[in-house]
């Protein structure tokens, strides 16, 4: 793995036929990072879980970037409310290093020392 900076840009529309693009795409680029298989599964779980809670109207946003030994990701949907926020950040902790949940964001980070 590379300390360089690589990013990733995606929009699609916010709808559960869609969702599987946000899962590719992030899994795509951390096995490219060559992060562990158990920490891909985990973050594809953790990338699907964050775009079905921002299904809706309107398209959902992510971007990751992986820089100082840390990937984050940022899935958002402007026009989304997710409910239960404290629910989604609780389901979402034990998938990734770190995680936040606002009303129409979800940021999850895995670190290199995770590996």
């Amino acid at each position: 793995m590379t300390d360089t900076e690589d990013r990733l840009q995606v929009s699609f529309p916010a709808s559960e036929t869609f969702t599987r693009i946000g899962r590719v795409a992030i899994a795509g680029l951390a096995l490219r990072l060559g992060l562990d298989i158990s920490v891909v599964e985990r973050l594809r779980l953790a990338v699907d879980t964050a775009v079905t809670s921002l299904h809706g109207p309107g398209r959902v946003q992510v971007q990751a970037t992986w820089e100082s030994g840390e990937l984050q990701v940022v899935l958002a949907n402007t026009e989304a409310k997710i409910a239960n926020q404290g629910e989604l950040a609780a389901e979402l902790g034990p998938m990734v290093n770190k995680v936040s949940v606002e009303e129409s964001r979800v940021t999850l980070t895995v670190s290199a020392e995770s590996i």
